[in-house]
């Protein structure tokens, strides 16, 4: 059986042709939103919801703070994490046990949240403000940086 010399080649061309062009759409990702778009409330929430970490029972308050501290420092986003970090080195050694369970559930929600309402580039929910509320205005007053220190990630203490 002869083989053919010439082969098929598929060309951008042959492609372009196959499919619509780029053009002919709505490049709706690129269009600004309108002025009166909400950017929080129902079209924005999720119906998937995240279940609730299973926390050990009984646990002691320098175990409950050496998770905290590492769930400050293993948040996946650096701005969250530096933030975080430095605020459990400054303030996890003088909170008593609702201050930690506080912190705790604040550490439930996702980084980017935590950290526009630290921030105040948003206000928090009513879930976050409505227990107690003595963490997330320390946290809030330690996002200023009023000291204008340079944030790193804390050194873990030995035996902590």
């Amino acid at each position: 059986m002869a083989r053919s010399s010439q082969r098929a080649f598929i060309t951008i061309s042959s492609l372009r042709a196959s499919y619509p062009r780029v053009q002919d759409h709505d490049d709706w990702a690129r269009q600004p939103l309108p002025a009166d778009a909400e950017l929080d409330g129902p079209a924005f929430e999720s119906e998937f919801v995240i279940p609730r970490p299973v926390r050990p029972a009984n646990e002691s308050v320098e175990r409950k703070r050496a998770r905290l501290v590492y769930l400050s420092r293993k948040r996946g986003i650096l701005e969250t994490d530096l933030l975080l970090s430095t605020f459990a080195s400054k303030y996890l050694p003088q909170m008593g046990m609702e201050e930690l369970i506080e912190y705790d559930t604040l550490l439930e929600e996702n980084d980017w949240d935590i950290y526009y309402w630290a921030t105040e580039a948003r206000s928090p929910p009513e879930r976050v403000t409505g227990f107690s509320s003595t963490v997330m205005p320390l946290l809030i007053e330690h996002s200023k940086n009023r000291g204008r220190t340079i944030l790193r990630m804390p050194d873990l203490k030995l035996g902590a």
